[in-house]
């Protein structure tokens, strides 16, 4: 039986060059040293998995993971690599202020994690809904939640991305958590509600100036929420009192309260039994054309395609007609990743 994850869909959709080298099905490739945001993204699930999993606070994660992570590295690589062990520190350390401090619908108190970076594999169904004897549906999702004060069951989704609001627009399309919720009430027989996605900004808050006079800097262009404010109050006078800092620094707090949806939310996005229908009738009739003995391999040129494609360099050589499988073999490696992160959301913005 053929197995197809909805990442492999998504990349033959895309390109079919760029799956035939990059699926677990075919060659199974991936770059030797990766592109630091897809880096990024993975150390971020990690960390987070191990805290919601094991309350293992998100830093330890980050620093026994980060050892060893980039080596044989160029200078400038090592450079981009630092930046974004920093970037990764920072989010996750204002992550961790978020989660404390939140108490909005779907905050962690209100959540109980029912599974966690879960694998799964079933039958693929047709377009009858009768269970394929041919394809089966493989891949891994972040987890299923419970929201406790409505008893709904919640694929668990993280998202990074440069900018909170440009991903929002983009979430009622995505296909990957649809094949999730639908492979999720396979596997616990529970009728799954959506996706509530945690949606994380890429990028560390401002750190407010210390001025001369020994306050803070209220410049109206900070880049930070107004819990990261004040706790930046708080290491600076920490004998301060709440009326005192409210005198001298309530306005700044107030105005800076806007920013918590530019750095973090939790959004939920319903899907209907009629959209998971009609997903998973598309999946399977792309999954058909994939295992056809006589598929044509070819490249799909584009900006959007192309740009942050990691099989750019080798697609290019080919198609000046030059050595490519040089480059496949001396900067490219077997995949050891279980299943590939939604790497899309490191491009948004």
């Amino acid at each position: 039986m053929d197995s197809i994850h909805i990442s492999d869909v998504r990349m033959f959709r895309s390109c079919r060059r760029a799956w035939d080298w990059a699926s677990r099905t075919r060659q199974n490739l991936e770059p030797s040293v990766p592109y630091p945001p897809f880096y990024t993204g993975r150390l971020i699930h990690s960390a987070l998995e191990h805290y919601y999993r094991d309350n293992i606070p998100v830093l330890d994660t980050l620093e026994s993971e980060l050892q060893g992570a980039a080596t044989n590295l160029w200078p400038q690589e090592v450079i981009t690599f630092d930046e974004q062990e920093a970037l990764m520190h920072n989010m996750l350390m204002h992550y961790s202020l978020w989660v404390s401090l939140d108490k909005k619908m779907y905050s962690d108190h209100n959540l109980e994690f029912v599974s966690l970076e879960q694998s799964f594999e079933i039958p693929l169904p047709t377009p009858s809904g009768r269970a394929s004897k041919k394809l089966s549906l493989g891949g891994r999702f972040d987890g299923v939640v419970l929201h406790k004060p409505t008893g709904e069951y919640w694929i668990w989704e993280t998202k990074t991305t440069r900018s909170v609001q440009e991903l929002v627009k983009s979430l009622a399309n995505d296909e990957q958590c649809g094949v999730y919720m639908y492979a999720a009430s396979k596997m616990l027989g529970v009728p799954i509600k959506g996706v509530l996605y945690n949606i994380i900004r890429k990028k560390a808050p401002t750190k407010p100036a210390v001025l001369q006079s020994g306050l803070l800097s209220k410049a109206s262009n900070v880049d930070c929420t107004a819990f990261f404010y004040f706790n930046s109050i708080k290491e600076l006078y920490p004998d301060w009192t709440i009326e005192t800092i409210d005198e001298f620094f309530g306005d700044i707090l107030t105005s800076l309260q806007a920013n918590e949806q530019k750095f973090f939310m939790r959004y939920p996005v319903y899907r209907s039994p009629i959209e998971i229908h009609n997903l998973m009738q598309g999946i399977y009739y792309t999954a058909t054309e994939m295992v056809r003995p006589t598929l044509r391999l070819y490249p799909s040129p584009s900006w959007l395609t192309c740009t942050f494609c990691a099989f750019k360099s080798p697609c290019l050589t080919m198609n000046m007609g030059g050595d490519y499988e040089v480059l496949l073999r001396e900067e490219y490696q077997s995949r050891n990743q279980p299943e590939p992160l939604d790497e899309e959301e490191d491009h948004n913005g």
